[in-house]
C-alpha cells in the first residue's frame, strides 16, 4: 500500500501526518497530491469525506516559500463553516513547516481579518464574499499567488458566486496553478475550467464510501426507555480505544453525558450551543487521546478527523441514510478498521433497511462478544419493484419555490385546489357544457389552506448554514421562517436545501429582519445561522 513519503512529499509534511495519525493516502490524494507537486492543474470530481482537503493542501504546503511573506496561496471555499475547517486542517499538516495560514470570511470582525493579513499571510482560505471585500479595499492582494484551488465549486455555483470566482481568477497572474474539485460537474463548472485552467487533469472518485468497506456493523434492537443501559453493556463489552456517541439533539447530547457520568463512565460532550472555548478544548483531549469517549450531535461533529476513532455508536438512528454514512466515516480512517453500533427500536427497521440499501451493506445484530449470531436478512422484494417500507425516510428534492415545498407536505394538490373549480372547457377541445352531463362534484377546500397570492417585489436571497446532512427539509425553512418572522408562507420563494446549507428568498425590505429573528432558531436539533447572500 502506498505512503505519504512515496508520493513526494516533504519530510516535514509526513512527520506532520504520522503525528496526526495518518499512514495512507486515500485514493483522490494518491492521484492528485503526485500531479500537484509536478506543477499540473487538476479537477478532482469526488464527494465530501474522501480527503480533498489533504490532496490540494499538502502539494500546496510544499509549494510555499517560507521566506516570502506575501499570499502565495489562495483557497476559495463556498461557506464560512467549510472555510475554518479547511484552515485548522491545512494549519495541522503544515505546523512543522511554519507556514502561515488565514482565515477570512463574513459573520467576523474584518478589522481582525486584515490585521492578519498585514502581519504575513503565505495561505489565505477564504469565503469569495469575504474575498471580494478585502480586494475592494485593497487589503488583499494577489499578485503573487500562483497557487489557488476552488474547494467545492458546485456549491459555489448554486450560491451565484461563480461571477465572483471568475473575477478573483481573472486578478490572480495567469502563470498560476489551478486545483478545482467538485462533487458534481454542471456545465457552468466545466466552461469555467475550459476557461481559467492550463490543461487540467480530470481525476473521478465515485460516492464516499471509501471508509465504509472498512467498517463492520452492527445493530441492537432495545426500546427507548432501555437505551442509556445497552449503550453501558455496549461499551463494557467492546471497550472501545476512542468512540463517538451520536445523539439527535443538544439537550439529549447533555442528558445521555450525565446519565453516563452517574453510571461512572468518563465521558465529554459536544455540541453547538457550547461556547467556542469549551469545544476547542474537548476536541484537543479528544484528538490527543486524553479522552476515551465522545457524545456529540451531528452539526457539532461534523468534519471530525481523527484516525484513532475505533467505534462509532449512534444512540439515535440518523435522520437519513446520508447522515449514517457520514456519521460512520468518523471511524476505519487511513487504511484502519472501525466499528459502528446503532441502536434501534422495532418501530425503525425501515429506517435500518433503507441505510442497507443506500450504503450497499448488511448489518448484523449486536451481541456482548462481539460475534453477531447471523446477518439480518433482509425483506424479499421483487426484482421489479423492491419494496420501500413505509416509515423509511427519504429527502425530497428542493423543490423550484416554497409552493412546491407546502403542497409535497400534505394532501392540497392541484386536484383539491378550489382555483380550478367552475371554468369553462378551453377552446379547441370536445367538451362542451351540457344540461344533461352530470353535474362534477365541486373540490372541497381543505381545512387550513387559503387560496394562493401572487408574490412580487423586489427579493433577497438568504443563506442557511444548515442542510440535508442535518436532516434539513424545504418545509423546516418555510416554517421556521413563517413562525418567528411572522411572514406568509408564500412570501418564502425558491427554497433549495443542498449538503451544508439551504437557500431561500424572502421580500427584499423584510430580510435583515428575518436574519435577526430566525439566527440562532433550533430545528431538528440544530441551531440555523442565516445571512444575507452578497453578491
Amino acid at each position: 500500500m502506498t505512503t505519504f513519503k512515496e508520493l513526494g512529499l516533504s519530510q516535514p509534511l509526513t512527520e506532520a501526518l504520522e503525528r496526526l495519525g495518518y499512514k495512507h493516502p486515500t485514493p483522490i490524494q494518491e492521484e492528485t497530491i503526485p500531479l500537484l507537486l509536478q506543477g499540473r492543474d487538476v479537477i478532482g470530481q469526488a464527494q465530501t469525506g474522501t480527503g480533498k482537503t489533504a490532496a490540494f493542501g499538502l502539494p500546496m504546503l510544499d509549494y510555499i516559500d517560507r521566506d516570502d511573506t506575501e499570499v502565495q496561496a489562495l483557497v476559495l471555499t463556498p461557506t464560512r463553516e467549510l472555510c475554518i475547517q479547511v484552515t485548522q486542517a491545512i494549519r495541522a499538516y503544515g505546523e512543522r513547516r511554519g507556514i502561515s495560514v488565514v482565515a477570512v470570511f463574513g459573520g467576523a470582525p474584518i478589522r481582525s481579518q486584515v490585521a492578519q493579513l498585514k502581519a504575513g499571510a503565505q495561505v489565505v482560505v477564504g469565503t469569495v464574499g469575504r474575498v471580494m471585500d478585502l480586494m475592494s479595499r485593497h487589503e488583499l492582494v494577489l499578485s503573487s499567488t500562483r497557487y489557488l484551488v476552488l474547494d467545492e465549486a458546485d456549491e459555489m455555483l448554486d450560491l451565484g458566486f461563480l461571477e465572483d470566482v471568475e473575477k478573483i481568477l481573472a486578478r490572480a497572474p495567469s502563470g498560476r496553478q489551478t486545483a478545482l474539485f467538485s462533487a458534481t460537474m454542471p456545465n457552468e463548472i466545466k466552461r469555467l475550467a475550459e476557461s481559467r485552467m492550463y490543461d487540467p487533469v480530470t481525476i473521478k472518485v465515485q460516492a464516499a464510501t471509501l471508509t465504509i468497506d472498512t467498517v463492520e456493523h452492527f445493530y441492537l434492537e432495545v426500546c427507548d426507555r432501555q437505551k442509556p443501559e445497552a449503550l453501558g453493556r455496549v461499551i463494557e463489552a467492546e471497550r472501545p480505544r476512542q468512540a463517538i456517541v451520536f445523539v439527535r439533539t443538544k439537550i439529549g447530547t447533555d442528558r445521555l453525558a450525565r446519565s453516563l457520568s452517574d453510571r461512572g463512565v468518563r465521558v465529554k460532550a459536544l455540541h453547538g450551543d457550547m461556547s467556542q472555548g469549551s469545544r476547542d478544548g474537548v476536541m484537543i483531549a479528544f484528538k490527543e487521546g486524553r479522552e476515551r469517549l465522545l457524545v456529540a450531535t451531528d452539526v457539532a461533529a461534523r468534519g471530525l478527523d481523527i484516525s484513532g476513532v475505533t467505534h462509532v455508536v449512534n444512540y439515535d438512528i440518523p435522520n437519513s441514510p446520508e447522515i449514517y454514512v457520514h456519521r460512520i466515516g468518523r471511524t476505519g480512517r487511513v487504511g484502519r478498521s472501525g466499528r459502528a453500533i446503532t441502536l434501534v427500536t422495532s418501530r425503525q427497521r425501515g429506517e435500518l433497511e433503507a441505510i442497507e440499501r443506500h450504503a450497499s451493506i448488511q448489518v448484523a445484530e449486536w451481541s456482548p462478544n462481539g460475534k453477531a449470531p447471523s446477518a439480518r436478512a433482509p425483506e424479499k422484494e421483487s426484482a421489479a419493484e423492491p419494496a420501500v417500507p413505509a416509515e423509511a425516510p427519504t429527502i425530497p428534492e428542493a423543490p423550484a419555490s416554497v409552493e412546491a415545498a407546502v403542497t409535497a407536505q400534505g394532501p392540497d394538490s392541484a386536484e383539491a385546489s378550489p382555483e380550478g373549480a367552475g371554468r369553462p372547457a378551453p377552446e379547441g377541445t370536445n367538451e362542451t357544457p351540457s344540461e344533461e352531463a352530470p353535474e362534477r362534484p365541486q373540490p372541497r377546500r381543505l381545512r387550513h389552506t387559503k387560496p394562493r397570492r401572487e408574490v412580487d417585489g423586489p427579493r433577497t436571497t438568504l443563506i442557511v448554514g444548515a442542510g440535508r446532512a442535518h436532516g434539513l427539509a424545504p418545509a423546516d425553512v418555510v416554517g421556521a421562517v413563517v413562525e418567528r418572522s411572522g411572514l406568509e408562507g408564500e412570501d418564502v420563494t425558491a427554497v433549495r436545501v443542498l449538503e451544508r446549507f439551504a437557500l431561500a428568498e424572502v421580500p427584499a425590505g423584510r430580510a435583515e429582519e428575518v436574519v435577526t429573528k430566525v439566527h440562532g432558531h433550533d430545528v431538528r436539533g440544530t441551531p440555523l445561522r442565516l445571512e444575507v447572500a452578497r453578491r
